[in-house]
């Protein structure tokens, strides 16, 4: 008698809530990161291009929402720094080779510094010019800095930008290696941020 073909093993995930943090920092940064290549510099053409098809008004509308989303990615990163503090991280089924672990590790470590200092950044930069701090249109939440413009332009323009630009550089490889591993080896690593999928699925 034939014995049962062997269930595909079950490929651990991440827990609920740091698989919820981890989307809705990606739908931000979707939102955050083409407004703030769109303001950057204040160009005349995007004030008036905004400001035609918004309506007075429209490009102030725009830079409000980058900083809302953000103090948005800002407070859900310290919420995933103590999410995976407290819960740690699913074992793989299979390890990864050494060099691709390596690789991984520091991806994602240089995206998590990149996602609380690019916004911290903005931050102190915003509220040295001064400028509000919009957060969703019901507060301001400017840190009490100083006037200092010229710290506010180095840090927007020298500092902030060129972070925001590695962070989207670093996020594409994140997104690509992801797709990578589920559409060309077919294994368990986007499952566990999912949440389904199984070893050799």
């Amino acid at each position: 008698m034939a014995a049962p073909a062997a269930s595909p093993v079950s490929a651990p995930v991440y827990p609920l809530v740091q698989r919820v943090l981890h989307w809705l920092v990606a739908l931000c940064l979707l939102a955050l990161l083409p407004l703030g290549f769109y303001i950057e510099g204040y160009e005349k053409e995007a004030v008036d291009a905004a400001n035609a098809a918004l309506g007075p008004g429209g490009f102030d509308l725009l830079y409000a929402l980058h900083k809302s989303f953000g103090l948005t990615v800002l407070g859900l990163m310290v919420l995933r720094l103590v999410a995976r503090a407290a819960m740690g991280e699913p074992a793989y089924v299979r390890p990864l080779p050494p060099l691709l672990r390596l690789a991984s590790r520091t991806v994602h470590v240089l995206l998590y510094v990149l996602l609380i200092a690019t916004p911290v950044v903005g931050w102190i930069g915003v509220s040295a010019y001064p400028a509000p701090a919009d957060f969703w249109f019901v507060a301001d939440l400017a840190l009490p800095v100083g006037e200092n413009r010229a710290l506010s332009e180095f840090l927007l323009q020298d500092v902030h930008a060129p972070l925001a630009i590695l962070l989207a550089i670093l996020a594409a490889a994140h997104v690509l290696a992801a797709l990578k591993h589920r559409v060309i080896d077919r294994d368990e690593v986007m499952g566990r941020m999912i949440g389904r999928g199984s070893a050799g699925s």
